[in-house]
């Protein structure tokens, strides 16, 4: 690790534990809640880990909540982006990344919800959430599958979407600009439509023309989300609409080992802008609609209904030429010079269409001194997918003077349809005794089917658990313990014809959450996940796949949030995680770190505003992000990718109702990678970004 590094790690750790101390006597002084009028960072409550509205100190399981004032202050512009101060996660996994928004949670891979219905399924290249349509990020941390059914080990990232609110018309429109010729119109508005109060309205659009770091790549867009709210006197109707239109490219180019971090002595790296692919051939181009439907009702004071329905429809074309760095890791050339390598083509049409729907009864009763929130629900995913893949063969090029000598299409080949369907039954009960102790107690019972066109149906069928204890011991002070199961469904079979078992994952988790004050809230945990049945390869057979791996992660965490009468507001979170390989057929990686995870994550943002006069006010915040070193091991020997620490800065100043923002992410411009890999390739970082935004609210 290099020395500068080294030094700055135990400085921001000492300033996060200093910050999450620091603020309890003023906290003391300020004991009421009060609302910023620029920035809301202390929730209260979240609906992810339950289902239902509860707060976090009655939730016994870690869980980041990031609302949308936040994340904008931090200058995010998708949605990985905005847990970068989130603890325990990777936000930018892989770097800069248009193919999908990839984070990793304790290690381990999370699933994509959106209004609490899921909406990614394995690698699939669809246009990717705006943020500028979100209210808040939740994200939930460990296995979930009692409530969600089929998901990922690391957890659930639930994005809540906008929605409307029963007020005067209004709104805001405003316009952004930045560097890499980022040009973006952005509105949001609404408010009650009739003049009885029971209808809403609402709509929120971003129309994009951008550039990236990656020489040659857009990142354009167009995003329309209107939605209407009924309201009656038991029952409420909300209907969201969004249509969405990406025209970008792959911007990550998988630049060679061999010529980034390993290049060797006198020989440049190569910069992180360099475009290996070709112009007239490398696309991303997205469409997505979608609709939803969220109900609620209540029979009485003790019954209510909920559910939600989503139809989706995505269409995209994926094309890119990326260099064939794998066939030699450490030599990839094909001259004499180390000039010039071969390139591979990949091109993918998914045509996506999902249906969810989650519908669930709520019982609200005591039993003597015993007050229970029963849930009971089914839901139900239905996904399908048809595609084309690209035969096609491309030309090398000249890395250091990268010209593409074109591609050669030779059509597109259709591949087998693909359905996956997934039905669940599952209950839960949260039990609240004397207003201080929560017991959470639930299960699940899950029937999923995938079919591929020409091969047999799998089924799978899991029952899941969890179990969680919660209590206030004063002061503020609320200790809690959990226990939680996943399963995920592995499509296909072995080279024998058996069908995969579905990967599980078990977490044991114990913490403390303290809440002296309305304004602030500090959680501790630690945890232990085992995640079963990793596919690994045959040591008898190298065409064959089998399920003997396993991966044990454990950590500790420590987040706080706090925001203060000064309008001094603050985050700070610190994660220390061991994830690694405890079974596995390739011996050497047995006992070793899980590949592309960083042990350490830290960061610390603070902001604070002054008013300048009656009708100015001035707001600035810094914060800085300090991301672990990874390493990756294979057959290809290994490779350790530094560390890194970034900063981000916003200034902004409101002036009556106009509001002129600049954001500026890695102030320094660090080129760094996330990560680089043995089997030879780099995932570059993201660059300075500088955002200039001009807003006007009525």
């Amino acid at each position: 690790m290099p020395a500068s590094l080294q030094s700055r790690r135990p400085l921001l750790a000492l300033a996060i534990a200093t910050a999450l101390a620091a603020p309890l006597a003023q906290a003391q002084d300020s004991p009421e809640a009060r609302t910023l009028d620029a920035v809301s960072v202390v929730a209260e409550r979240a609906s992810t880990a339950t289902k239902t509205d509860t707060p976090l100190t009655q939730t016994p399981q870690a869980i980041s909540v990031v609302t949308s004032s936040l994340f904008t202050d931090r200058g995010a512009h998708n949605l990985q982006e905005t847990l970068r101060y989130s603890a325990g996660v990777t936000a930018d996994a892989w770097g800069l990344d248009t193919r999908s928004d990839g984070s990793t949670v304790r290690g381990l891979d999370p699933v994509q919800y959106l209004d609490g219905m899921r909406r990614s399924y394995g690698f699939s290249p669809m246009a990717r959430t705006e943020v500028y349509g979100l209210e808040r990020v939740e994200v939930l941390r460990g296995p979930s599958s009692v409530l969600y059914g089929a998901g990922a080990t690391g957890g659930i990232i639930n994005a809540m979407t906008k929605r409307p609110t029963f007020g005067d018309i209004g709104g805001e429109v405003g316009v952004q600009l930045g560097n890499f010729d980022r040009k973006q119109f952005q509105g949001d508005v609404g408010g009650v439509l009739n003049d009885a109060g029971t209808v809403a309205g609402r709509v929120v659009g971003v129309v994009r023309d951008a550039g990236m770091q990656t020489d040659f790549v857009d990142d354009d867009r167009i995003y329309i989300a209107p939605s209407i709210s009924w309201r009656g006197e038991r029952s409420n109707l909300t209907v969201l609409a969004s249509y969405q239109r990406d025209q970008t490219a792959s911007s990550q180019q998988f630049l060679p080992v061999a010529a980034t971090l390993n290049a060797p002595v006198g020989r440049p790296r190569l910069d992180p802008s360099t475009f290996l692919g070709d112009p007239d051939f490398d696309k991303l181009d997205s469409r997505v609609y979608s609709v939803s439907a969220l109900f609620d009702h209540a029979f009485n004071d003790s019954i209510s209904l909920r559910a939600s329905v989503r139809y989706l429809d995505g269409k995209t074309t994926f094309q890119e030429l990326f260099p064939d760095s794998y066939s030699n890791p450490t030599n990839p050339f094909i001259d004499a010079d180390g000039r010039v390598l071969a390139r591979n083509a990949y091109g993918i049409k998914p045509d996506v269409r999902v249906l969810t729907s989650d519908t669930a009864l709520q019982f609200d009763f005591a039993t003597g001194a015993f007050q229970h929130l029963l849930l009971a629900g089914v839901d139900y995913n239905d996904y399908r997918e048809e595609s084309s893949s690209v035969d096609a063969t491309a030309t090398p090029i000249d890395i250091y003077a990268p010209v593409s000598g074109g591609v050669i299409v030779n059509g597109w080949n259709r591949l087998p349809t693909q359905r996956n369907t997934q039905i669940g039954v599952y209950v839960q009960n949260q039990i609240r005794w004397a207003e201080r102790v929560s017991l959470v107690l639930g299960a699940r019972r899950d029937h999923a089917r995938s079919k591929t066109e020409g091969l047999p149906s799998q089924t799978d069928n899991a029952t899941t658990y969890r179990a969680g204890l919660i209590g206030d011991i004063g002061a503020g002070f609320s200790p809690y313990i959990s226990y939680s199961e996943s399963f995920l469904p592995v499509t296909g079979q072995d080279l024998y014809g058996r069908a995969f078992k579905p990967m599980q994952g078990r977490q044991s988790e114990a913490g403390v959450k303290w809440q002296p004050a309305r304004n602030m809230l500090v959680t501790a945990s630690v945890y232990r996940i085992t995640e079963t049945n990793r596919q690994t390869n045959d040591p008898d057979n190298v065409l064959n796949v089998v399920q003997t791996g396993e991966i044990e992660s454990k950590g500790v965490e420590l987040e706080g949030q706090f925001s203060f009468a000064n309008d001094l507001t603050l985050t700070a979170a610190y994660a220390r995680n061991k994830a690694e390989v405890t079974k596995s057929n390739f011996a050497m990686e047995v006992g070793q770190r899980l590949n592309d995870t960083p042990q350490e994550l830290s960061s610390l943002w603070v902001a604070k505003g002054f008013q300048l006069d009656d009708d100015a006010r001035l707001r600035v915040g810094v914060g800085g992000r300090y991301v672990g070193n990874t390493q990756s091991l294979g057959y290809g020997g290994f490779i350790r990718t530094p560390s890194y620490t970034l900063v981000d800065a916003l200034m902004e100043v409101q002036v009556t109702d106009w509001t002129m923002a600049l954001n500026i992410t890695n102030l320094s411009n660090k080129q760094y990678f996330a990560p680089c890999r043995n089997f030879g390739d780099c995932f570059s970082g993201n660059p300075r970004t500088v955002t200039g935004t001009i807003s006007y609210r009525f």
